[in-house]
C-alpha cells in the first residue's frame, strides 16, 4: 500500500465520544421529525444497536467516579 493509504487508514478511529455524539444526533433527528414513519423501525433499529455498543465498551460508572476523584 503506498503511505497516504496507510495514514488514512491510521487516522481513521472511533472513540466512545464520537458514538455517544452519533446516537445524541439520532435521538435529536427524530425529535424533530428527520425520518418517515416507513424508515422509523431502520433508524430505530440502529439507534438501539449504536446504544448497546456504547454500553458495552463504556468504563463503569464506578471506575469514572474513582478516576475524577484522583
Amino acid at each position: 500500500m503506498s503511505d497516504n493509504v496507510e495514514q488514512v487508514q491510521e487516522q481513521a478511529t472511533l472513540t466512545l465520544q464520537d458514538l455517544t455524539l452519533t446516537a445524541n444526533i439520532i435521538d435529536l433527528a427524530v425529535q424533530r421529525g428527520a425520518f418517515k414513519g416507513a424508515e422509523a423501525e431502520t433508524v430505530g433499529s440502529q439507534f438501539n444497536k449504536l446504544v448497546a455498543i456504547i454500553k458495552a465498551i463504556a468504563p463503569p460508572q464506578e471506575a469514572e467516579e474513582g478516576a475524577e476523584e484522583a
